[in-house]
């Protein structure tokens, strides 16, 4: 009796050995679940429901009052863009930088805890195209399921309040800036995942770059211009057609973009020196 084995040749460059596979596996693991509907309705429906408030609610509220806030910022429909420029880029980004830090936490860690990472490993696999994979199908679901549909959404709301369309280039570049924002934190995090082996100091560290960054900063304002730290609030003004000051946005930039190539760096480099 023989066996009758079809076998197909794969065609791979030797430093990414196995990426392909483990890129299928892991975007199953967003796209073949509940996971991408579930963040796909927490996040249009937080951001976007915040945004409504803002835009459709908090003018008419504001038109019975003469508070000084609503007189400075020109009237009360002028209150309520302010407000939801406010919310959904400058809150909206803390509030997503900190979702990915929650939705990333255990992406190494929890298959390094149970065996998987060993297992496949154990494959003809490149270890670089194990952290690759997880980083590109996470960087993907990240942009369809927290910063496009929202902001997609978003737009609708803006367009729909001011009864025509809202420019789109400012808009764009504010969630140009949110993205980078949001893209940073889950490099970071991902790359903490290869560092500890326990939940509590991936959390602790990202949470408090996220939460004490800007606390840190007001004392030493020069870090400003390193870090993330002031993109939030760059996004909520250039959507709102503000001007920044001169080196306000430009800096800050580049280094987040650096940081986040150094921060893939370091991660492959400390996976490939881990013992499983």
């Amino acid at each position: 009796m023989t066996a009758n084995v079809n076998l197909h040749r794969v065609k791979e460059w030797q430093g990414l050995r196995g990426f392909a596979n483990l890129f299928h596996k892991e975007n199953c693991a967003w796209w073949r679940t509940r996971r991408w509907w579930i963040n796909a309705l927490l996040w249009t429906g937080m951001l976007g429901g915040l945004a409504t408030v803002m835009l459709f609610l908090i003018p008419a509220v504001a038109a019975t009052n003469d508070s000084p806030e609503v007189i400075a910022a020109g009237g009360p429909d002028a209150f309520g863009f302010q407000m939801a420029y406010t919310i959904f880029f400058e809150m909206g980004t803390m509030a997503l930088a900190l979702g990915v830090i929650v939705l990333n936490l255990d992406q190494i860690l929890e298959e390094k805890q149970a065996g998987v990472t060993e297992w496949l490993l154990a494959k003809p696999v490149a270890r670089r195209s194990y952290v690759l994979a997880k980083l590109a199908a996470s960087v993907l679901a990240t942009l369809v399921l927290l910063l496009v549909l929202p902001a997609s959404v978003m737009y609708l709301l803006l367009s729909i309040r001011t009864g025509d369309t809202v420019p789109l280039q400012p808009f764009l570049n504010a969630v140009g800036i949110m993205t980078l924002h949001t893209m940073f934190y889950l490099i970071f995090t991902l790359m903490l995942g290869t560092f500890f082996n326990a939940r509590v100091p991936i959390l602790g560290v990202a949470l408090a770059f996220l939460m004490g960054g800007n606390l840190l900063a007001g004392f030493l304002r020069p870090l400003m211009l390193f870090s993330p730290w002031i993109l939030p609030k760059s996004a909520s003004l250039i959507a709102s057609g503000s001007s920044l000051p001169d080196g306000m946005l430009t800096a800050p930039l580049i280094a987040t973009g650096l940081w986040c190539m150094i921060f893939v760096l370091i991660s492959l480099r400390k996976f490939e020196k881990l013992e499983f």
